[in-house]
């Protein structure tokens, strides 16, 4: 898995998971979505679509297009039902692997936070059959898998994806497994929700946003999302010491004074020393979750921002929604955690523990879940692995970018790009000849 150094609202900050589509394989490095089940790429030839790598349809030998167009295509973001062999790392694949080849990507909307492509990681739970032709799925029918099972950080530290089996040395602690609700609301935006205790402040104490409390994970999601934000922003015992905090109206978004330096209005790589710290916490099935605030809750100043400050990445939610609370990219980045994905009789569990190497007191790492899930005995007894494969991978010969950059037709002054292919396009031969 592939992230980025640091969260900032100015760019792109998904995660992206080289995945092999093809024959012979083409590395598409897709984005990973935990909340949505559809598998996309884009296409060589994709108008506008974004990200520096995509799938070349005629260099597959085993590409098959229905050229049925996409159910869920736009004017602007749209692509055509396709069948391929998709894997991961050369250990296994599927053939005629169901996906959609994006072939207009001009959705400046979709494009800021879909590079490549879309893996979607979570079989719907309200289609069967959608959820029988999932990738994941299918390599577990396939005995592919050890496990149905995905293990995930999304932490810069160590970012990781492993599939069919939990490594050991990317957590500490207990994994705390919580079952996934089985019969999510079909009008509701997120489907993979999970019952939650709450969130915490500065003080250790609950925001109290009520009760019955259920949440939901997003990985294309920059912020954590709760409902009426005041009541934790305007509570010092909440937020704790915060210096002079603002709001960026554009984005929706409060930011804190993070520099002494008020003369500096140009975006940083990285938050200020001695920024103010933004203290929050998920509460899990009995364990509390630290979540980081160093560039990750605390963003570095972005061109939206004012001059000495940094947006913080909490921002509202109707108290009417469900889920009560989205847990993005901020929460991804501070905890491990692995999805058992639903098969036969066993529905979806997310399990949740702190990731190996992140700074945590040993008093964290030692809490205990309250409660453990039913049939936990039936559904979560997962086989260990007893060795690593090692990857064996001839990608297929894609073009390039040029390694020199051009003018734009009808748009002097513009800053010149690279073209994809120029280098591998034969040189012209003028016969003068033939001309005269």
């Amino acid at each position: 898995m592939n992230v980025p150094p640091f969260l900032t609202d100015d760019g792109f900050t998904s995660a992206t998971v080289p995945t092999l589509m093809g024959t012979p394989p083409q590395q598409v490095d897709l984005t990973v979505d935990i909340s949505s089940g559809i598998l996309a790429a884009y296409a060589y030839d994709c108008v506008l679509c974004a990200g520096p790598t995509s799938f070349d349809s005629s260099l597959s030998s085993t590409f098959k297009s229905s050229n049925i167009p996409w159910n869920l295509s736009t004017p602007s973001f749209s692509g055509t039902d396709v069948t391929d062999t998709v894997g991961f790392g050369g250990f296994f694949n599927v053939t005629d692997q169901s996906f959609v080849n994006i072939n207009d990507g001009s959705s400046t909307l979709l494009t800021a936070f879909v590079w490549n492509g879309h893996l979607g990681l979570f079989p719907s739970p309200l289609n069967a059959t959608s959820a029988s032709t999932h990738l994941l799925t299918r390599l577990y029918q396939s005995s592919s898998l050890l496990n149905p099972v995905i293990g995930m950080r999304f932490d810069p530290a160590n970012p990781k994806l492993t599939i069919g089996a939990l490594d050991p040395t990317d957590y500490e602690g207990t994994i705390n497994w919580v079952e996934m609700t089985k019969n999510p609301n079909p009008n509701d935006l997120y489907y993979n929700t999970f019952n939650l205790d709450g969130v915490k402040g500065y003080n250790g104490e609950f925001v109290p946003f009520g009760g019955n409390l259920t949440a939901a994970l997003s990985s294309l999601f920059l912020s954590i999302a709760l409902p009426n934000v005041d009541t934790y922003f305007l509570n010092p015992n909440f937020t704790g010491p915060v210096p002079e905090p603002g709001v960026i109206p554009e984005l929706g978004l409060v930011q804190y004074n993070c520099t002494s330096d008020s003369s500096s209005s140009a975006p940083s790589a990285s938050i200020p020393p001695q920024s103010p710290y933004v203290a929050l916490s998920a509460s899990i099935n009995g364990v509390d979750y630290q979540i980081d605030s160093g560039n990750n809750l605390l963003r570095p100043p972005s061109g939206m921002s004012s001059i000495g400050y940094c947006p913080v990445g909490i921002r509202n939610r109707s108290d009417t929604l469900i889920p009560n609370v989205v847990f993005g990219l901020p929460f991804l980045r501070s905890v491990y955690v692995a999805y058992r994905f639903p098969t036969d009789t066993c529905p979806g569990y997310y399990g949740f523990a702190f990731p190996s190497g992140s700074n945590r007191t040993q008093s964290q790492i030692s809490q205990t879940p309250t409660s453990t899930p039913t049939n936990s005995a039936q559904c979560l007894s997962l086989i260990a692995p007893t060795s690593t494969p090692t990857a064996n991978v001839v990608l297929a010969q894609k073009p390039t970018m040029s390694k020199e950059t051009y003018g734009i037709y009808g748009r002097p002054g513009v800053e010149q790009v690279s073209l994809l292919g120029a280098d591998d396009m034969p040189n012209i031969v003028w016969n003068w000849t033939d001309m005269s």
